[in-house]
């Protein structure tokens, strides 16, 4: 052991850099961990602004578009439901058409048909949004008449009638059962608005962990070096205090490099 009460922390940490093979791979190691940290701790704290922002945003469009929150359908879910019944609609409007006489049951009359029927859903529900009664009503009344009227075009034969009749039965059920979900179901704006909050929460959180393995990563770089200076100034000098002033300016030698460190790893990701 070389006891020497003259040293510096400065000195004794000096010799060990120049002496040992790995002091300073480990110095640099557990600077630039730290650096990383650093920079993912800020990271972690933009991630988390944007998806507070997100989530705000989120809940201003809909308590303007939704304040009762009765459109509890979601848009993707009520999407795919409209699709099925547009498709529903299309394969009753081909047969309906088949069996009116001077009508050609082909993809172009049998689209308008649906179309029709599908845009009147929507008015429907718009009129129910806003509380328009007498809309509703209209709506509902020129539907019940052009029912029976798409029955009449099958002639007068009493099967071949109650047949259309079903038919135009179910296409009324099926409309009537698209415009209740319009009425219910979610913008597409607020839908856009919830799928970019999800995404920048999991974003925020994503970080979160990265964060955390970062902050591992460099508490083991950093306890490896103070543990080895730790070591070398026990070794080099008998006193106590000098080997504390020893290990605390190694671990002020962690951050005073890295300082560059940041701003490198800003302009790389």
């Amino acid at each position: 052991m070389i006891v020497s009460q003259a040293r510096t922390p400065s000195e004794v940490i000096g010799e060990l850099l120049a002496a040992h093979l790995e002091a300073a791979s480990m110095q640099a190691e557990a600077s630039h961990c730290r650096a990383v940290a650093r920079v993912a701790a800020a990271n972690v704290a933009r991630k988390f602004s944007a998806a507070q922002a997100a989530r705000l945003a989120y809940d201003e469009r809909r308590h303007r578009l939704d304040p009762r929150r009765m459109r509890t359908v979601d848009f993707a879910v009520g999407l795919l439901i409209l699709t099925l019944l547009g498709a529903g609609l299309a394969v009753l409007d081909f047969f309906e058409l088949s069996g009116a006489p001077g009508v050609t049951a082909t993809a172009l009359p049998t689209i308008a048909a649906t179309a029709v029927w599908l845009s009147g859903a929507w008015a429907t529900a718009l009129a129910v949004r806003e509380r328009r009664w007498s809309a509703v009503v209209a709506a509902c009344a020129v539907a019940g008449l052009l029912g029976p009227l798409l029955a009449f075009l099958h002639g007068f034969d009493r099967s071949v009638a109650l047949i259309g009749f079903l038919v135009s039965v179910f296409i009324l059920v099926l409309t009537a059962v698209a415009t209740l979900l319009l009425a219910r179901m979610e913008g597409a704006s607020l839908f856009a608005a919830r799928w970019r909050w999800h995404r920048a929460r999991s974003a925020s959180e994503a970080a979160v962990r990265t964060e955390r393995a970062d902050v591992e990563a460099a508490e083991i770089a950093s306890q490896s070096w103070l543990s080895l200076v730790r070591t070398w100034a026990s070794s080099a000098v008998d006193d106590e205090h000098l080997v504390h002033m020893t290990v605390a300016l190694a671990v002020s030698l962690l951050e005073a490099p890295g300082e560059e460190y940041p701003h490198r790893l800003e302009s790389i990701g």
